[in-house]
C-alpha cells in the first residue's frame, strides 16, 4: 500500500473537509474568477441602476433584475457566462459574505461529471463547522453552502408571483443547527 494511500486512510472526516474546504477556498480558478466579476461590476452597476450596496434589501432588486433579464431554466444556462449572470451571481455572494460571514469557494480540479463542482459557491467559514449539525447524521460538513446560480434556478421555478424576498430568505440559512444545506 502506498504511503498515499494510508495517508488517506488515516485522516479523520475533520481533516478530509478541512483539506477540501481549504484547496475550495485558495486556489487560481477561484481568485481569477472574483478578480474578473469585481472588475465587471462598476460597468453592471451602472447598466443596472447603480446605487448597489451590497445590503440585505439590494437581493430584491438582483432578484427583480434576474426575472426581467432571464425567462427560463435554459435561458439562464444559455446565458451563465455573460456579465448580466456573472457579476449577479458574485453579488449576491458578495451580500452573503458581508451579511453573514461567508465566504467564497469553488473547487479547483472540478470533475466533468459534476456541473456544479465549476461554479463558485459562498460557505460559512470552516472554523464554524461545529455549529452545523445534519440532523440525520449523514454528513460530517453541515454547513449551509449556497451556489448564486441555483438561486436564480430557484427563482425561475417558482415564477414572478413568488413575490420578492426569496433570495433574501436564503441568508436565514446561516443561523446555526439549521443543518441545510443547497447544491
Amino acid at each position: 500500500m502506498s504511503n498515499e494511500i494510508q495517508e488517506c486512510e488515516d485522516d479523520d472526516e475533520h481533516a478530509v473537509a478541512e483539506r477540501i474546504d481549504t484547496a475550495h477556498a485558495d486556489n487560481p480558478r477561484l481568485a481569477a474568477w472574483l478578480c474578473e466579476q469585481r472588475d465587471r461590476f462598476d460597468g453592471w452597476s451602472r447598466e443596472h441602476g447603480g446605487g448597489w450596496d451590497f445590503g440585505e434589501r439590494s437581493l430584491d432588486r438582483v432578484e427583480a433584475l434576474v426575472r426581467e433579464h432571464v425567462t427560463s431554466a435554459d435561458d439562464l444556462f444559455a446565458r451563465e457566462h455573460t456579465p448580466l449572470v456573472q457579476v449577479a451571481c458574485w453579488y449576491v455572494g458578495e451580500v452573503h459574505n458581508r451579511t453573514r460571514g461567508t465566504e467564497w469557494r469553488m473547487d479547483p480540479e472540478p470533475a466533468d461529471s459534476h456541473p456544479w463542482s465549476r461554479r463558485p459557491y459562498v460557505i460559512v467559514p470552516f472554523a464554524r463547522l461545529d455549529a452545523y449539525r445534519d440532523p440525520e447524521g449523514i454528513d460530517y460538513d453541515a454547513r449551509p453552502r449556497h451556489h448564486p446560480l441555483s438561486s436564480f434556478l430557484t427563482l425561475l421555478r417558482e415564477g414572478p408571483a413568488a413575490g420578492p424576498g426569496s433570495l433574501r430568505a436564503e441568508l436565514d440559512d446561516y443561523a446555526p443547527g439549521t443543518g441545510e444545506d443547497e447544491d
